[in-house]
């Protein structure tokens, strides 16, 4: 059964349990560990090899799956400790202190692929004032916010309008924010994937834009994503290839969405602000 999903940690409980059936232990080319940090349940996969890129149909790299539960309808202390973490994995992945670049991918009109868009909004913009001598006395990193759109919109492909943005801004680190497609209803919008292997916008509804990696725009990426849909066909465990193919092409969103990708995009934005902006609490990024 095909279904299409971008959530490393459930292609390796997929693909694993197929792998096992044939063979003893992991797979050469994945890794795999469950943690919890601070409270917050962390599923880590890495894929070292090209072993591991055709079992996974991931390209190498890391990535990290942090399960937030359904944060918009959790506490203010939930809230806190899921950006902390996932803020840390975002520095872990990236290594950087220098001026950071945020780009909010999606359809700001539609709900499911609004995340990049209103998570850019939670962003706290600093660079225009980075050359004035104020950021480091007052807490303040680097950090700069862009929300290229979609190609129907501008007539632009998104990576044409980040590589210029890239020129102009010269960041250590570009963080692409994106919705993505999950197998499991259970994932949708409880699950932030963070990873330094890039992106291809659209794979995950069958409309790949191309990719948007470090080896593209010639600096680090971080890409930092939440499900927001499942694909139709994962609905049928025991179906023919025949309902499977009504179906392609389908996928469903929850009737709360514009609560949880709300909830979420606010994750995020705070989550990268707390990269950058090691002086403010997210108290007073709601505030500003």
């Amino acid at each position: 059964m095909y279904y299409r999903t971008d959530m490393a940690a459930e292609l390796h409980e997929l693909r694993v349990k197929e792998y096992s059936k044939e063979h003893k232990g992991e797979p050469d080319g994945i890794f795999y560990e469950k943690t919890c940090r601070g409270g917050v349940d962390v599923c880590t996969v890495k894929v070292t090899n090209e072993n591991g890129e055709k079992l996974l149909g991931k390209p190498l790299g890391s990535y990290i799956t942090v399960n937030v539960g359904r944060l918009w309808e959790a506490d203010a202390r939930r809230f806190g400790k899921c950006a902390d973490v996932i803020s840390s994995l975002i520095k872990e992945l990236s290594d950087t202190d220098g001026a950071v670049l945020a780009v909010g991918m999606g359809n700001r009109y539609v709900t499911a692929d609004a995340l990049g868009p209103c998570a850019v909004k939670h962003i706290i913009s600093t660079h225009h004032i980075s050359g004035k001598g104020v950021l480091q006395s007052s807490g303040l990193g680097d950090l700069s916010s862009l929300a290229p759109g979609v190609l129907s919109q501008t007539g632009i492909e998104a990576v044409r309008l980040i590589k210029a943005a890239v020129a102009s801004v010269r960041p250590s680190l570009v963080i692409i924010i994106d919705a993505l497609a999950a197998a499991a209803v259970e994932t949708l919008s409880t699950s932030v994937q963070i990873t330094d292997a890039g992106i291809s916008p659209g794979s995950g509804v069958g409309n790949d834009r191309g990719e948007i990696s470090s080896r593209v725009l010639g600096v680090p990426v971080v890409a930092v994503g939440v499900p927001t849909v499942v694909d139709a066909a994962a609905f049928i465990k025991n179906g023919t290839e025949e309902d499977v193919k009504r179906l392609r092409g389908c996928y469903f969103c929850p009737k709360d969405s514009d609560r949880s990708v709300g909830e979420l995009a606010r994750l995020i934005g705070y989550s990268i602000n707390r990269v950058c902006h090691k002086g403010l609490s997210y108290e007073d990024m709601a505030y500003i």
